[in-house]
């Protein structure tokens, strides 16, 4: 399905798909950092230990994250940023370059376990594979987690205008790390739906059409995201309850387009933090379908202030809408 961008100043769709790119690299980073600190905490232990997370904070002396700092990502936005940055380096989406900067940073923390920010299992058993000399084809783990779906907002953003090629790349970048189908159609949803949001689709309608895309690779995943729809009149703590908050693909990707369709983008980036379970990539990835929404604006400074990384990250989105501007007007 290609989505040709129509408007009567394309100078002002330019400036708006450059502040959308930013928001959704911004909105990623910062929903991560805040999630960070309570990343296996349940939702009861949460509001116990810190009631709601509105502000960046360090993580306990004894969490797994002791050794990161407020404002500091995990894993989730490295490898939003290793699949940015493959995109930028090589013009378009290749696969290969990613997978050479998959296997550069796995070097870095297998040789240096402290700068491990949290590696899923999968991906770790995935990349150390690759370094062995795996086929990329074949070093994918069929393990229905989310970590090839936090990080392929970049593909959405450069690919908006064509959401085939969207759905075609979130799903071959997946493959390395995460071959199962239900991991590969959350990839899908979230792309899909970081296209439609800088498009400027409703929230539920961005819903559906995430869930219709995501169904060619794994029907029940589909089934499970637009649960996200069914339970929106239920108190959120239930409705996050009732989809479930791990790193299982089928929660974590459901949680997160909850939280985008409920509430509004601060308001959904602290209900993601404060939900328990798999804090940070539930938040990275509404902030990434906040940002490619609504831009940069909503995004508080208390956050930003702090935030690793920042001109990176901000400079990796704008990067990423000159690609996108260029390959969606045909140049």
């Amino acid at each position: 399905m290609v989505i040709s961008p129509s408007t009567s100043n394309p100078k002002t769709m330019e400036v708006d798909v450059v502040d959308r790119c930013k928001g959704c690299m911004l909105g990623l980073a910062v929903g991560d950092a805040l999630g960070m600190p309570v990343e296996g905490f349940s939702a009861d232990k949460i509001k116990e230990c810190i009631g709601t997370v509105c502000d960046m904070i360090s993580p306990d002396k004894d969490h797994f994250h002791c050794n990161l700092k407020e404002g500091q990502y995990t894993d989730d936005t490295e490898q939003t940023l290793l699949l940015a940055e493959s995109i930028i380096e090589a013009g378009f989406f290749d696969i290969e370059s990613f997978v050479l900067k998959l296997k550069d940073w796995g070097k870095c923390w297998l040789t240096d376990p402290s700068l491990n920010r949290g590696v899923g299992w999968t991906s770790n058993a995935a990349i150390q594979g690759l370094l062995e000399d795996a086929s990329w084809k074949e070093s994918g783990l069929p393990t229905p987690t989310c970590g090839s779906a936090m990080r392929c907002a970049p593909i959405g953003l450069v690919y908006y205008c064509n959401l085939d090629l969207v759905s075609r790349y979130a799903d071959l970048q997946s493959l390395p790390t995460h071959s199962s189908p239900a991991a590969r159609a959350g990839a899908i949803a979230v792309a899909t739906g970081v296209a439609l949001g800088l498009l400027g689709f409703s929230p539920s309608k961005v819903t559906e059409m995430a869930a219709k895309f995501s169904e060619r690779a794994d029907p029940k995943f589909a089934r499970h995201l637009l649960m996200a729809k069914e339970l929106l009149d239920l108190d959120p703590s239930e409705a996050l309850k009732e989809i479930g908050t791990s790193p299982m693909v089928t929660e974590t990707v459901p949680a997160a387009f909850y939280c985008y369709l409920k509430f509004e983008p601060e308001e959904a980036l602290i209900a993601a933090a404060s939900g328990g379970g798999d804090t940070d990539s539930i938040a990275s990835i509404v902030g990434a379908l906040m940002g490619a929404a609504h831009g940069t604006s909503w995004i508080p400074q208390r956050w930003l202030t702090c935030l690793e990384d920042r001109d990176r990250i901000k400079g990796a989105g704008l990067s990423l809408a000159s690609m996108a501007f260029d390959i969606c007007n045909g140049r």
